[in-house]
């Protein structure tokens, strides 16, 4: 009987992120606030975004901006704006749908 109940168990389980889990996703949406803009992305647990993660914002493959992590649940993220490096950013210092945020190896802002 015990072993049928972990089956049942595991069987709804819901995996939060795994080593296959590539740490991209895309901008779907960007809200600005009054006081801060926040990052809508593609993508949670199930790419390995969980929250206080600091991301890189990239657009063509050049990195222009940083993002953390507010709130992640299993398919999409919200993050906030931490900064923009207006030099980098191929054609606009602002973020749009489409651009990429991955996770970073280091952490650390």
């Amino acid at each position: 009987m015990l072993i049928l109940s972990v089956a049942a168990f595991a069987a709804g389980a819901v995996v939060l992120g795994s080593a296959e889990a590539d740490g991209k996703g895309s901008v779907v949406h960007v809200l600005a606030g009054r006081d801060a803009d926040l990052v809508v992305v593609t993508g949670g647990h199930d790419r390995g975004f969980r929250p206080g993660a600091v991301c890189t914002v990239s657009r063509d493959g050049h990195p222009f901006g940083t993002v953390v992590i507010a709130e992640s649940v299993r398919s999409r993220s919200v993050a906030l704006i931490l900064s923009l490096d207006p030099l980098a950013a191929s054609s606009s210092p602002r973020i749009q749908p489409g651009d990429v945020v991955s996770t970073r190896a280091n952490p650390r802002i």
